[in-house]
């Protein structure tokens, strides 16, 4: 018979590259060969270095997907509905990251740790977390 429970070890691993020029612009994507072949194409990334980091995350349960829905939508009067996409990405990658190595050490971030992450790097996990989940709502 099949598991068909999501149980507190089940996890996926989301892997990015990045890449930073002097003046502090960013190249992320998801394997340092597609960072290295991107840098052939800006002058300012010349000698720049690639570093691969790693971020772990638990698979959400149902339950999981009711929290972030509870979290991301609110009724603004009788007939509307806010939602915020990039509120709901923060939402999930808070809810479900389990640790990361972004400071040469695996640890578990704060959600001001990722609040402060630079946006295209946000971005690179996030499409990720989306992938292996099965999109930005579930």
């Amino acid at each position: 018979m099949q598991n068909l429970f999501i149980q507190d070890q089940d996890e996926f691993t989301v892997k990015f590259a990045v890449a930073m020029a002097k003046d502090g612009s960013i190249v992320c994507d998801l394997t340092k060969e597609s960072v290295e072949d991107m840098l052939t194409q800006f002058v300012n990334f010349e000698g720049a270095k690639v570093e691969t980091y790693e971020a772990v995350f638990k698979k959400p349960s149902f339950g999981d997907t009711m929290s972030l829905y509870d979290s991301i939508f609110s009724v603004s009067d009788q007939a509307g509905v806010n939602f915020n996409p990039v509120t709901a990405r923060f939402r999930k990658i808070s809810a479900l990251i389990k640790h990361w190595n972004l400071k040469g050490k695996e640890e578990k971030p704060t959600d001001d740790e990722i609040r402060q992450l630079h946006p295209v790097i946000a971005n690179a996990i996030g499409i990720q977390v989306d992938a292996e989940t099965g999109g930005l709502l579930s």
